[in-house]
């Protein structure tokens, strides 16, 4: 995920952290920043999957112009 505030890219499980404080034990749906703590709505699974694909497709590319 990456941050609509201060940019910090991270994964789901980071944010999970951050969030094992709160009230509504991760019922609320947003994720919290670990950076900043801006708290934004959870990325959907189809773009988590796009995001994901799209590094393993920049990784074999750079491998393959070695």
């Amino acid at each position: 995920m990456k941050c609509a505030f201060c940019g910090y890219t991270y994964e789901q499980d980071e944010a999970a952290l951050v969030c094992q404080g709160c009230g509504l034990f991760g019922g609320c749906h947003l994720t919290k920043c670990p950076r900043c703590g801006y708290e934004q709505p959870q990325e959907p699974a189809v773009v988590q999957w796009l995001r994901r694909w799209r590094a393993r497709r920049a990784i074999e590319a750079a491998t393959r112009e070695r």
